[in-house]
């Protein structure tokens, strides 16, 4: 009796502390409007990506920033070119930040454990640009989500893997094929 009652103890404790941090993590993924206004779409876009694990590259720069701390000035106007969120935090409730940004060109989206299919179809404000896109070993992506990517019509290249969710592999790439007969789907 007293082991069912430290392991019901103990399995609440940790449910109590996963539900701190999804909402943790889903305040350090809110789109602040008024910040968005003050500094505009990149500034703000690029500060959730790196106060949530991710990287950027402005146009112009050769490598990623992924300290926080070393963003430049808030005066200083850069645009993002690259978003790199490896093994991030980010939310699809940050992915209004998007909205504005008109350089990105590539996104990573590889390791993203907090990523679910709602995400995925959020990319639709950075389309004209982005032409390069990456997601891999995002756990809660299924099917659905994958079929949200044939709107981004600007593709040339999408990789696709190790999503365990995604039962019909085939069918999935053979949909995104014909929305997107212009890009190189590589889905391993």
């Amino acid at each position: 009796m007293f082991i069912l009652y430290s392991l019901n103890r103990h399995l609440k404790t940790q449910t109590n502390v996963r539900q701190l941090w999804q909402w943790i993590n889903i305040i350090f993924n809110k789109v602040d409007d008024d910040r968005r206004k003050l500094l505009g779409a990149d500034r703000t876009c690029a500060e959730w990506l790196l106060r949530n694990g991710g990287q950027v590259k402005w146009v112009g720069v050769a490598d990623f920033l992924a300290d926080y701390n070393q963003l430049p000035p808030e005066s200083t106007k850069l645009y993002i070119q690259e978003v790199d969120a490896s093994g991030s935090s980010i939310m699809h409730y940050g992915f209004p930040h998007f909205n504005g940004c008109k350089h990105i060109q590539k996104v990573t989206l590889h390791d993203c454990g907090y990523l679910y299919d709602e995400a995925l179809n959020m990319l639709k404000p950075i389309d004209k640009t982005l032409t390069n896109l990456q997601v891999s070993s995002c756990g809660n992506i299924t099917a659905d989500g994958l079929l949200h990517l044939g709107t981004l019509e600007n593709l040339k290249t999408l990789v696709i893997y190790d999503l365990p969710y995604v039962t019909n592999k085939e069918k999935v790439l053979s949909a995104l094929k014909q929305k997107l007969p212009n890009c190189n789907i590589e889905y391993k």
